[in-house]
């Protein structure tokens, strides 16, 4: 007569290792919905996107929320409880790259243009920068092969 034990098959794998193959499975969905996210907005070969159909539209919205129009210092959008914001603003101060930081909690013409660029990337994230009529992706290798490309 068989007893239960002998039933059973033997198990190859360690618990550590079938806890860690737990949480990536199940993680799995989320880091695959973060990379498509990124994936359909950045391109390796494009580090920016239009974020206004033209650059006379861009101009008017700067100038209608208080904002100063320039592709030749970006626009950080910042919350005060932003972790990534500082971490990006922190590494711009490192590589000298100058920019404007504008807190959206603070800034209400800051705040408008968060909300244009949520609507026009569907991405609710912070930071975001912009430079000119360009959303850029926010990683500091990316706003500054923005800023040489767009000040050719």
């Amino acid at each position: 007569m068989h007893t239960e034990e002998t039933k059973q098959a033997p198990r190859r794998f360690s618990h550590a290792f079938d806890t860690i193959m737990e949480i990536a499975v199940s993680t799995l969905p989320l880091v695959l919905v973060v990379l498509g996210i990124g994936m359909m907005s950045f391109s390796p070969r494009r580090s920016s996107v239009p974020l206004f159909r033209s650059t006379q539209e861009a101009q008017q919205f700067y100038a209608e929320n208080g904002i100063g129009f320039s592709y030749q210092k970006p626009i950080v959008l910042v919350a005060s409880s932003c972790p990534s914001c500082s971490t990006l603003t922190g590494t711009l101060k490192e590589l000298g790259i100058p920019f404007e930081e504008q807190n959206i909690e603070v800034n209400r013409g800051a705040a408008a243009l968060h909300a244009h660029a949520d609507k026009v990337s569907g991405s609710e994230t912070l930071p975001q920068v912009v430079i000119g009529d360009q959303l850029v992706n926010p990683a500091a290798h990316s706003v500054k092969i923005a800023l040489r490309r767009l000040n050719k």
